[in-house]
Protein backbone atom coordinates (compact mmCIF):
# COMPACT_ATOMS: atom_id res chain seq x y z
CA UNK A 1 0.00 0.00 0.00
CA UNK A 2 3.00 2.43 0.96
CA UNK A 3 4.83 1.47 -2.22
CA UNK A 4 1.30 2.56 -4.24
CA UNK A 5 0.77 5.90 -2.55
CA UNK A 6 4.41 6.44 -3.03
CA UNK A 7 4.16 5.52 -6.80
CA UNK A 8 1.69 8.14 -6.98
CA UNK A 9 3.24 11.30 -5.48
CA UNK A 10 6.36 10.31 -7.52
CA UNK A 11 4.40 10.25 -10.38
CA UNK A 12 1.88 13.34 -9.43
CA UNK A 13 5.55 15.02 -9.17
CA UNK A 14 6.87 14.48 -12.47
CA UNK A 15 3.73 15.64 -14.34
CA UNK A 16 3.63 18.91 -12.41
CA UNK A 17 7.18 19.45 -12.63
CA UNK A 18 7.11 18.64 -16.61
CA UNK A 19 4.01 21.26 -16.67
CA UNK A 20 6.05 24.30 -15.45
CA UNK A 21 9.09 23.09 -17.50
CA UNK A 22 7.21 23.83 -20.65
CA UNK A 23 5.23 27.02 -19.32
CA UNK A 24 8.79 28.16 -18.56
CA UNK A 25 10.62 26.87 -22.20
CA UNK A 26 7.07 27.93 -24.18
CA UNK A 27 7.28 32.06 -22.87
CA UNK A 28 9.39 33.31 -25.87
CA UNK A 29 8.41 30.71 -28.66
CA UNK A 30 4.85 31.96 -28.04
CA UNK A 31 4.72 35.37 -29.24
CA UNK A 32 4.25 37.94 -32.04
CA UNK A 33 4.85 40.92 -32.71
CA UNK A 34 3.18 43.84 -34.86
CA UNK A 35 1.24 46.90 -35.07
CA UNK A 36 -2.07 47.54 -32.93
CA UNK A 37 -5.34 48.56 -34.07
CA UNK A 38 -8.74 49.88 -32.42
CA UNK A 39 -10.92 49.36 -35.09
CA UNK A 40 -14.70 49.77 -34.93
CA UNK A 41 -14.74 48.49 -31.34
CA UNK A 42 -12.21 45.05 -32.47
CA UNK A 43 -8.52 44.96 -31.26
CA UNK A 44 -6.34 43.87 -34.69
CA UNK A 45 -2.51 43.19 -34.18
CA UNK A 46 -1.00 43.45 -37.41
CA UNK A 47 2.20 41.47 -38.48
CA UNK A 48 2.68 43.09 -41.96
CA UNK A 49 5.87 45.71 -42.25
CA UNK A 50 3.97 47.44 -45.47
CA UNK A 51 1.55 48.66 -42.32
CA UNK A 52 -0.45 52.00 -42.31
CA UNK A 53 -1.89 53.26 -39.65
CA UNK A 54 -4.09 56.11 -42.32
CA UNK A 55 -5.23 53.94 -44.90
CA UNK A 56 -6.14 50.85 -43.04
CA UNK A 57 -8.61 53.36 -40.73
CA UNK A 58 -9.97 54.47 -44.22
CA UNK A 59 -10.87 50.71 -45.29
CA UNK A 60 -13.75 48.67 -44.61
CA UNK A 61 -12.91 45.56 -42.50
CA UNK A 62 -13.18 43.12 -44.96
CA UNK A 63 -10.64 45.13 -47.62
CA UNK A 64 -8.90 45.81 -44.16
CA UNK A 65 -8.12 42.51 -43.90
CA UNK A 66 -7.66 41.10 -47.42
CA UNK A 67 -5.29 44.10 -47.77
CA UNK A 68 -2.94 43.10 -45.28
CA UNK A 69 -1.27 39.49 -44.62
CA UNK A 70 -0.39 38.65 -41.08
CA UNK A 71 -3.95 39.88 -39.55
CA UNK A 72 -4.54 38.84 -35.57
CA UNK A 73 -7.71 39.87 -34.11
CA UNK A 74 -6.97 39.68 -30.46
CA UNK A 75 -9.30 37.85 -27.52
CA UNK A 76 -9.10 38.05 -24.07
CA UNK A 77 -7.39 41.19 -24.05
CA UNK A 78 -6.04 42.15 -21.07
CA UNK A 79 -7.50 45.89 -19.49
CA UNK A 80 -3.48 47.01 -19.91
CA UNK A 81 -4.17 47.56 -23.75
CA UNK A 82 -6.07 50.63 -22.91
CA UNK A 83 -2.64 52.61 -22.68
CA UNK A 84 -1.40 51.38 -26.44
CA UNK A 85 -2.06 53.85 -29.56
CA UNK A 86 -2.95 52.95 -32.64
CA UNK A 87 0.27 51.96 -35.20
CA UNK A 88 2.36 51.30 -31.72
CA UNK A 89 4.57 47.90 -32.66
CA UNK A 90 4.06 46.05 -29.63
CA UNK A 91 5.21 42.11 -28.70
CA UNK A 92 2.25 40.22 -27.71
CA UNK A 93 2.17 37.03 -25.21
CA UNK A 94 -0.59 34.13 -26.13
CA UNK A 95 -2.05 31.08 -24.97
CA UNK A 96 -3.06 30.19 -27.75
CA UNK A 97 -4.38 31.25 -31.56
CA UNK A 98 -7.80 30.00 -32.64
CA UNK A 99 -8.71 29.22 -36.21
CA UNK A 100 -10.75 32.17 -38.06
CA UNK A 101 -10.71 34.59 -40.45
CA UNK A 102 -8.79 36.18 -39.01
CA UNK A 103 -7.32 34.33 -36.44
CA UNK A 104 -8.26 34.86 -33.12
CA UNK A 105 -5.22 35.05 -30.28
CA UNK A 106 -5.84 34.66 -26.40
CA UNK A 107 -3.87 37.12 -25.37
CA UNK A 108 -1.30 36.63 -21.88
CA UNK A 109 0.38 40.13 -21.97
CA UNK A 110 1.74 42.50 -23.79
CA UNK A 111 4.43 45.19 -24.10
CA UNK A 112 5.84 48.13 -26.62
CA UNK A 113 8.51 47.79 -28.45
Amino acid sequence: MKRIVLFILILFAIIILGYFVNKIGADDKMTVEGYILNKEGILYLITDEDFDVKTAKELSNLEFIKSYGGIYSLDSVPFSFSQYKDGQKIRVWYDEILESHPAKIKVLKAKRK
